[in-house]
């Protein structure tokens, strides 16, 4: 059985982008400014001093906001990955 995915650190360093540390070594920027359209919860995201407030999901499963936005350790992977035109290393 696979251990599954889990973020270990977050921190927003500039609007629309995170840097992402995961449970298996791999720390790297991800640009999830796409992301924040079309629903209420992630356009707040837009706001700077909203973004900034972002933190691990107990237990590690993804990233959260105050606001109840969230996104998925597995997600933010697999948008890194895309983002540095690497093949998907975490199977959906």
């Amino acid at each position: 059985m696979k251990k599954m995915l889990s973020v270990a650190d977050v921190k927003a360093v500039a609007p629309g982008r995170l840097r992402v540390s995961w449970d298996d070594d791999v720390t790297r920027m991800v640009d999830v400014a796409n992301q924040l359209n079309g629903h209420v919860l992630l356009e707040m995201l837009n706001l700077p001093e909203v973004f900034r407030d972002v933190s691990v999901v107990e237990g590690g499963g993804g990233i959260q906001w105050s606001n109840g936005a969230d996104f998925s350790a597995r997600a933010l992977r697999n948008w890194s990955d895309e983002q540095m035109n690497e093949p998907m290393k975490v199977s959906a």
